[in-house]
């Protein structure tokens, strides 16, 4: 997965804060997912102007370097959250 991709909610999904971390409602099932991502995954992120390099160089002792756990465990939450249809990844240049 490129560092460089933005995400988009899709058509009929929303997401809201919680103290764990993101729930996404996706209206379409209905279906809710939790993502106990605390505060390392933002709402706002959805709104795909900031990209997955971008996040990960904000946080705190983080890069988007190989083998960084906290990288590594955002790219992994993105692409689950991709493969169920709850957002949209593009890359820009």
């Amino acid at each position: 997965m490129s560092s460089k991709r933005v995400y988009t909610l899709s058509k009929g999904v929303q997401v809201r804060k919680e103290i764990f971390g993101l729930l996404f409602y996706d209206y379409r099932g209905p279906r809710l997912y939790f993502v106990p991502s605390k505060d390392l995954l933002p709402d706002s992120f959805f709104d795909g102007g900031v990209s997955i390099k971008e996040l990960t160089d904000a946080l705190p002792c983080s890069s988007t370097r190989p083998g960084n756990p906290i990288a590594d465990q955002i790219i992994l939450v993105l692409e689950m959250l991709e493969r169920k249809g709850l957002i949209h990844g593009q890359s820009i240049c």
